[in-house]
């Protein structure tokens, strides 16, 4: 079989996730819940509304993270457009996140023994959990710790703080996938070792050097300079590498 052959029934896995993925964000944009009444009865349901998802979603990150006395800013007239366009493919990307791991599984499927699908399809909740696990972390954690530590400085010198809302999104939003896919780190580091790319012995004898390198990606992909947030990353990447080390040894 062509690479090009090979390409084809890839696409032929994923496309159905993807349009998925694409009928997700258009109704995270143009929905929202809202309290409808039916009857005389009040229920809760997703209606066609300015409001959608994607604005209450932005409602709640701007209200979690933003700190008092910062400003967002709008630098185009697309700002607004591309705010509410992001995080309702987020939001889209987040709800058919299994859904993709089990089209990509599909597809790696037939050069699998039965024992080993049977153990890849159950690893799906394994994924789908420390995935959310990361962006909760970097939600809850990293993100407003961040603010908390970088903002003082400014409004310690009397400057009026802006933030423009281009940035601001990006950001949060960096953080929060590339928090997510780090905490994957044990399920790449069980698969390397399944597929006898990485022995188990080499998780455990270059824990030194694994160390080192996370310490440094923490470091770059927190904008923190004091070295709080980095530290913060760093200590759960750790732990999660002790855990995959662990694992790779006993699978």
């Amino acid at each position: 079989m062509t690479l090009l052959q090979e390409l084809k029934i890839f696409i032929k896995n994923i496309v159905s996730w993807f349009f998925s993925l694409i009928g997700f964000s258009v109704f995270f944009y143009l929905f929202g819940l809202h309290k409808v009444v039916i009857y005389g009865r009040s229920f809760i349901l997703p209606i066609f509304s300015k409001d959608s998802f994607s604005v209450q979603a932005f409602k709640i990150i701007e209200r979690d993270f933003l700190p008092s006395g910062v400003q967002l800013i709008v630098t185009n007239p697309w700002s607004g457009f591309i705010a509410q366009l992001e995080i309702a493919i987020i939001l889209a990307f987040i709800v058919t996140f299994p859904f993709f791991l089990y089209k990509i599984i599909k597809y790696c499927s037939p050069a699998l023994f039965k024992h080993e699908k049977k153990a890849i399809f159950k690893s799906i909740t394994m994924f789908t959990a420390l995935f959310i696990l990361g962006c909760l972390f970097a939600y809850y954690f990293m993100i407003p710790l961040t603010f908390k530590f970088m903002y003082p400085f400014a409004t310690s010198l009397g400057v009026i703080t802006f933030f423009s809302l281009d940035t601001f999104m990006s950001w949060v939003i960096a953080i929060l996938i590339t928090t997510g896919v780090m905490f994957l780190l044990p399920i790449f580091m069980l698969v390397l070792s399944f597929l006898r790319i990485v022995s188990p012995d080499f998780w455990r004898k270059k824990w030194r050097f694994a160390f080192l390198f996370l310490l440094i990606f923490s470091a770059i992909i927190t904008p923190d300079q004091t070295g709080v947030t980095m530290i913060l990353l760093f200590a759960p990447l750790a732990v999660l590498y002790s855990g995959g080390s662990v694992l790779a040894g006993r699978f």
